[in-house]
């Protein structure tokens, strides 16, 4: 029986698992008050971050002066340059849904 063998084997599974579990596609802005979190609220990345560099609301889209059925705000936020990086934050609906970070030189 090869038991160091196992061993190693079940190391580099777990290991890898972690390595996985890791690389998720959200990513947190790290601020002075806290890390941003998907879900965050405006209210909340404020508090964390202060204001952004750029901010950009896109209203719904309305017909004949009424909302159109499920358009929602969205609001495209820029922090930066900030340690070598721009951070791109995303906002549907007032929830905190997709950030990006730009390597800027």
């Amino acid at each position: 029986m090869d038991l160091p063998w196992t061993r190693a084997k079940l190391g580099l599974w777990l290991t890898a698992s972690v390595l996985i579990g890791m690389t998720g596609s959200a990513h947190a802005m790290r601020c002075d008050n806290g890390l941003t979190a998907d879900g965050d609220s405006p209210e909340q990345v404020l508090s964390k971050c202060g204001t952004p560099a750029s901010r950009v609301i896109e209203l719904p889209q309305k017909r004949g002066g009424h909302v159109v059925e499920g358009a929602v705000t969205v609001e495209r936020w820029v922090y930066g340059p900030r340690s070598g990086a721009r951070y791109h934050l995303r906002f549907v609906a007032g929830k905190l849904v997709d950030e990006a970070v730009e390597i800027v030189p």
